[in-house]
This record gives C-alpha cells, sequence and structure tokens, in this order.
C-alpha cells in the first residue's frame, strides 16, 4: 500500500466536505443543533464514510466514484436529522447537490481519460482526484453565496411538499443519468468522436440543470411575492373593515350625545314652565329607552375608548371575565386608525378563542402601558382550547376558512413603527405582546 492509498481517501473526504457544505448554505436557518455542534460530527461522519468507501475500494477492486450508494444513504440520513425541514426539502437540497457533483465526477473522469486513454475508472488517478477537488471548489466558490441567499430565501418561503417532491424527482433525474454515463473504461471516449459526443452531451445536460434551477427560483420567487401582496391586500381589507366598524360605532355614540342634548333642551324648557310632572313622566321615559349598559371611560382618544367599549360588551355577551388596564399617553404619535386595527385584530382573535371553551375557563387581559415616553406596549393575555396551527413562528386560525391573517396585520402594522410582535402560547393560554416607538418618525 503507498501513500497514494492514504491521500485518495483524504481528497475524497474534501470533496465530500464540500459538497455537504453547499447542502447547508440554503438550511442555515433550520438547524437542529448548534452549528459549530453540526460541523463536528458531519466533518466527522463524512471522513469517515469517504475512507471506508475508498479503503474498500482498493481492497476488494471495485468500481470507485465520488462515494458509493450506501454512503449516499447514510450521509442523507445525518443531513436530514440535523436539520428542522420536512423531509422533501432536505431530500431536495441533497439531490440537487449530488446532481452537480455527479457532474463534475464525469467533468474529472473525462480529464483522467485524457491524461491515460487506455486507463479505466478503477485506477482513478491522484491528478484526477486534484483536478476534482480543483472544479469542486469553484464550484463551491461560485454557487456557496447564491445557494444561502437565495435557496434559503425559498426554503424559508415555500412549505408545499409538492414542490419539493417534484424538484427532487427533477434532481434523481439527472443524478441517475450522470449515473448511467459513467465511462469505466477510458478507450471507449477514444473511439470515433464518442469523446466529443459525451462531451458535449454532460455540458449540455449540465447547463440544462443550472437553467431549471434558475427558472424554479424565478417562478417560486413570483409566486411569493404574489402571495405577500394578497396578504397586504387582505390586511388593507381587513383595516378598511374595522375602520367602518369604528367610523359607524362612532357615529352611534355621537348620535347618543346629540340626542341627549336635545333631551336637555327640552328639560330646560319645562324647568323654566315649573313643570314638574312633565319632567317626571319625560325622565321615565328617557330611562326606559337608554341602554342598560353605559360607556365606560377607558381613556381619553374618543376611537379608542368606543373600540375598548365595542369589544368589552362583547366580551361580557359572550361570560367573558375581561380585564381591561389601559393608559394611552397624551402625547400619541401612532395613527389612531393602526391602533385600533391592533387591538382589534388581537381582542378579536381572544373573543373567538375563548368562544370554544367552557364559561368558567374564559378569560381576556388586556394591558397598554407607555414605558420611558418613548414605546407604548400592549399585553393581551386569553384562555384558549389549546390547539394551535403553526408554519413555524407564524399562527394560524384554527377555524374554518380562517389563515392567521389578522395576526400577521399586528406584525405588519407593529414593524411600520419599528416595533415587534410577538405571540406564543402556553398549554391554554394565549400571549399577544407587542411594543411600538412612540415617537415622531
Amino acid at each position: 500500500m503507498t501513500i497514494k492509498h492514504f491521500i485518495i481517501p483524504l481528497l475524497a473526504s474534501s470533496v465530500l466536505l464540500l459538497l455537504m457544505l453547499l447542502c447547508y448554505a440554503p438550511a442555515k436557518n433550520h438547524l437542529r443543533y448548534k452549528r459549530s455542534h453540526t460541523i463536528v460530527a458531519m466533518s466527522a461522519a463524512t471522513v469517515f464514510l469517504a475512507t471506508i468507501t475508498a479503503l474498500s475500494t482498493l481492497v476488494y477492486s471495485r468500481d470507485f466514484g465520488m462515494v458509493n450508494v450506501l454512503s449516499i444513504v447514510l450521509l442523507f440520513l445525518l443531513y436530514h436529522r440535523s436539520l428542522t425541514l420536512p423531509i422533501s426539502q432536505t431530500l431536495s437540497i441533497f439531490l440537487l447537490v449530488c446532481a452537480f457533483a455527479t457532474f463534475l465526477v464525469n467533468f474529472s473522469i473525462i480529464f483522467d481519460a485524457i491524461l491515460h486513454p487506455n486507463g479505466m475508472l478503477i485506477n482513478f488517478s491522484l491528478e484526477a482526484f486534484l483536478f476534482l477537488l480543483g472544479l469542486c471548489l469553484f464550484f463551491g466558490g461560485i454557487c456557496l453565496i447564491p445557494l444561502a441567499k437565495y435557496g434559503s430565501y425559498i426554503l424559508d418561503h415555500i412549505q408545499l411538499s409538492k414542490v419539493w417532491w417534484l424538484f427532487s424527482l427533477v434532481s434523481a433525474v439527472f443524478y441517475f443519468y450522470n449515473l448511467r454515463m459513467t465511462v469505466h473504461y477510458y478507450s471507449t471516449l477514444h473511439t470515433n468522436k464518442v469523446g466529443m459526443a459525451y462531451i458535449f452531451g454532460m455540458i449540455t445536460m449540465f447547463v440544462l440543470l443550472l437553467l431549471l434551477c434558475i427558472i424554479f427560483y424565478l417562478i417560486v420567487n413570483t409566486l411569493i411575492h404574489k402571495a405577500e401582496a394578497d396578504d397586504r391586500n387582505r390586511i388593507l381589507e381587513m383595516q378598511e373593515k374595522q375602520y367602518e366598524s369604528l367610523q359607524r360605532y362612532i357615529h352611534e355614540d355621537a348620535k347618543v350625545r346629540h340626542d341627549f342634548r336635545q333631551t336637555i333642551y327640552a328639560l330646560t324648557e319645562l324647568s323654566s314652565e315649573k313643570n314638574y310632572q312633565a319632567i317626571d313622566e319625560y325622565l321615565r321615559h328617557y330611562k326606559e329607552s337608554i341602554p342598560q349598559k353605559e360607556m365606560v371611560d377607558f381613556c381619553d382618544n374618543q376611537p379608542l375608548n368606543a373600540l375598548f367599549n365595542h369589544y368589552y360588551r362583547k366580551a361580557e355577551t359572550a361570560n367573558i371575565n375581561a380585564e381591561l388596564k389601559i393608559a394611552i399617553p397624551d402625547t400619541l404619535n401612532i395613527d389612531t386608525i393602526d391602533l385600533c386595527s391592533i387591538v382589534g385584530n388581537i381582542l378579536e382573535n381572544a373573543i373567538t378563542a375563548c368562544g370554544d371553551i367552557p364559561e368558567k375557563d374564559r378569560f381576556i387581559r388586556l394591558i397598554i402601558s407607555e414605558e420611558q415616553n418613548r414605546e407604548l406596549y400592549i399585553a393581551l393575555s386569553n384562555s384558549f382550547n389549546g390547539t394551535v396551527r403553526q408554519i413555524k413562528d407564524r399562527y394560524l386560525s384554527t377555524h374554518k376558512g380562517g389563515n392567521g391573517i389578522g395576526l400577521l396585520s399586528v406584525a405588519t402594522t407593529a414593524a411600520q413603527y419599528n416595533g415587534t410582535a410577538e405571540f406564543f402560547h402556553d398549554n391554554c393560554v394565549f400571549y399577544s405582546n407587542i411594543m411600538l416607538r412612540n415617537s415622531s418618525r
């Protein structure tokens, strides 16, 4: 056994490490374990598998490409286990990198055939390994940043498993095509024009796979932008409906105040006439006609106060124990419509969620306060049945026809004021914590 028998496994493991780095580039936001632990574990596993594969090839004189099928399967299982992504996405990424890797291997085989016209794949030369390593370094250097940027963007925004299974199938076709086209006897490439046809075919298929990746990104990117535009339109429609509802409520409140002024005028006139019997009769009828529930003064901001009263009464009607502690600052640099939209969304969701549990367990706690004259904090907690639907950190509605657009609207509005919106749950309690910068922009 010569020094070559040690160098070849080392080079093979280096090639595998470069390719695994490409696999992790688009999935950098979905590591299951710490980055350092993942790097150490996958590096050790890759070096071990590459060494075992290369040495077994040398000992048993079997064909050796980059790794055998067993090594590929084991590497994929380790790769999938180290990520939080579904198997459709991890398989798609892994097969795509493997497909490009087989192109690089076949290009290095062509290089080896040029150097050793009568050689065989089983005697893959050290020069060809160095050429393969150089190709991988060049290809990885070009693709690493685009994969990390655009690949992670697609992974974070597209969760449709059918899309990823379809792309996995495309990558698998190219992967197995390259395995099938692997040349074992180099003399074949020197027969007639087979070599030229083989090189042209490899380059054509490589460019085709590259174009398919670009087309896939452009299509998916268009779909993502369309979905975001649809979400923004739904948010605007929701805000418009809430604004109209609030306007109606304010109008009704103004009408009551206007009618009350007329009552004062009538009572003043009757008092000047000293018609006390008519005054008593008038007051009796007026008392019977006014609503049993009076306006509660939660804050001095008229639109917000009307909104709080509206949802407070809805909560009372639904037998929900509601506690509202409101401290709106005198100087409010946040648009009242935006603030009403945020509060209306979270209260509407809270009331709806409480409707799914027994009356004795229903509660809503809302606190709004200002800190350091700069930040407005909105904290709401409410009981619910404990059932949630999530895509990553985004909560979706559990009711038929719901899509969680209300919470997305809250987060979007909070971002407009350099704020944050956090939503989480603990057993059967749901929490909404929102912070808005109350400063002139």
